[in-house]
């Protein structure tokens, strides 16, 4: 059970610039969330998965140019696929996204070669079966949210949303936040 007077003056405690970090960072989630959904509002499911696969895509790159020394030398074509394996060996993504992040792909390239392909709850329960524990949750608290939860083009820009999300988290939140975030719950 967690200590609510502890983490609140743990929080108390936390110098004002800290928050500010921490609010900006409350922000710029929001505004990102926004933006997906607005972005991708009317858009058939064809055009979701694309659209989200570009900003998921737009993530890994940004978080490999953050970590590696010399990015540049990756070059401009480096496939969706070898942004992913790279950014999982040298620990920018975590090995519990790969199945997810893959998974965006795995749609991506169905609907890309495939002009039958039709996503469906079935495609939809994989996807989601590929999340981590905090994963599902959190696209479960985003559904819950949405007054159109039972549309299934809702569901899958919440999915897609839920592993961008985790992208966007690793690449804004600093490992000193990240830290001390975890200590406001020791």
């Amino acid at each position: 059970m967690i200590d609510k007077h502890r983490i609140i003056d743990r929080i108390n405690n936390l110098n004002e610039e800290f928050l500010d970090h921490l609010n900006e960072i409350v922000d710029r989630y929001e505004e990102q969330h926004n933006k997906f959904m607005e972005e991708t509002s009317g858009e058939n499911n064809f055009q979701v998965i694309l659209r989200a696969h570009l900003y998921i895509e737009f993530e890994m790159k940004e978080l490999l140019h953050i970590k590696l020394k010399h990015p540049q030398e990756l070059g401009e074509q480096v496939k969706f696929s070898d942004t992913l394996r790279i950014s999982l060996a040298i620990g920018a993504i975590p090995l519990e996204l790969k199945n997810a992040i893959s998974y965006v792909n795995r749609i991506r390239n169905k609907f890309a070669h495939d002009l039958n392909y039709q996503f469906n709850e079935a495609t939809h329960k994989k996807f989601i079966d590929n999340f981590s524990n905090d994963m599902k949750n959190d696209y479960l608290r985003r559904l819950e949210k949405n007054i159109d939860n039972g549309f299934l083009t809702t569901k899958l820009k919440e999915a897609l949303f839920t592993v961008w999300f985790v992208l966007i988290d690793l690449r804004l939140v600093s490992d000193e936040i990240r830290v001390e975030l975890k200590n406001l719950y020791k």
